[in-house]
């Protein structure tokens, strides 16, 4: 019995022990195996679309990003722009799988539809993926671009990104459109009210002086 129970007592020391380790190599290994392996463009192209995500296909809507490589540069994949870096956030890849965004996307919006509200699928997925990078500092822009060592060759440009580090922009606010179909920049309510009290706006409203400034720029 002792002998037994000794023999017993071992094996599941031993088993723990092995266990343990596992699962130590798995907290290890657990990033790069899904960002190398389970997160491959060729397997995020087995959902979407090949016509509308990748850049080889034939008459695709998506661009290579850098478009033209310098020296040492790669092309990204779809998780380097998509899937930000770090344990945690590897496990929205599958969060993703389980979700079938795209599945239950393809049902019509018959409400938005018919109140005119219903945007194209399209600009719909454009839009999440817009919300996420603002939500998260364009993090995944930063892995390869240090915005600080930026040197745009416009004068709007450099204008634009000493106003950026100044104000904290990220990156998303005025950098859409780089490589995936086209999609208009959704418009907020406050953009919408702003522009409304804009339009009602007319010469009748303004001062005489503002008036005076206008017919001065005009001769100009």
């Amino acid at each position: 019995m002792q002998i037994a129970s000794l023999f017993t007592r071992r094996f599941a020391v031993i088993a723990a022990g092995i266990m343990a380790v596992m699962f130590v190599g798995w907290l290890f290994a657990y990033e790069h195996v899904t960002r190398n392996v389970l997160a491959t463009d060729e397997i995020c192209i087995y959902c979407h679309l090949k016509k509308e995500y990748d850049p080889t296909a034939r008459l695709t809507f998506t661009k290579l990003h850098p478009l033209e490589p310098e020296e040492g540069e790669v092309q990204t994949t779809c998780v380097d722009c998509h899937l930000p870096e770090g344990f945690w956030y590897a496990t929205f890849a599958y969060t993703h799988y389980v979700s079938a965004t795209d599945l239950f996307g393809h049902f019509r919006d018959r409400e938005g539809e018919r109140s005119g509200e219903w945007i194209p699928l399209s600009a719909a997925r454009a839009y999440r993926v817009r919300d996420r990078y603002l939500e998260y500092d364009s993090n995944t822009c930063r892995v390869c671009h240090i915005e600080e060592e930026i040197e745009p060759s416009r004068d709007r440009g450099k204008k634009a990104h000493e106003d950026a580090l100044e104000t904290k922009e990220t990156c998303m606010s005025c950098h859409t459109n780089l490589v995936h179909r086209y999609v208009d920049i959704r418009e907020t309510e406050d953009e919408d009210s702003d522009d409304d009290e804009s339009d009602d706006l007319d010469e009748d409203d303004l001062g005489d002086d503002e008036l005076d400034e206008d017919d001065e720029d005009l001769d100009l």
